[in-house]
């Protein structure tokens, strides 16, 4: 039993986070952050439920790892799938926002021109 999968997903979260808390770009947005939390979680439980979908009708199975920690949270649904879709979910919404907030400046040469 191992924790370095679940380490290599876990930090690269944190470091997502301390961008995120740089430039303010969904979680720390003042007067956001409820809203972002129901984002990834409403992310989240969809992966999940897609997830569990794949499981059932027997298109996914579990595989083994000597760096996963062997957790389930139900049948071949390891506790790192957990993390990573919650990692997902947090990635999208930063680029996202990050992408938002690169296309609405105004570009040099517009800024030239005025």
């Amino acid at each position: 039993m191992s924790v370095l999968y679940l380490l290599s997903i876990i930090v690269p979260t944190v470091c997502m986070g301390l961008v995120d808390r740089r430039w303010r770009l969904f979680l720390f947005r003042p007067g956001r952050a409820g809203r972002a939390v129901a984002v990834v979680a409403t992310g989240t439980v969809l992966f999940l439920v897609w997830d569990l979908i794949a499981i059932g009708a027997d298109m996914y199975h579990r595989g083994e790892s000597d760096a996963m920690t062997g957790i389930e949270l139900a049948p071949e649904l390891p506790l790192e799938e957990l993390f990573f879709i919650v990692f997902l979910c947090y990635l999208t919404m930063v680029l996202h926002q990050l992408f938002v907030l690169l296309l609405a400046r105004p570009s040099a040469r517009s800024r030239e021109a005025a």
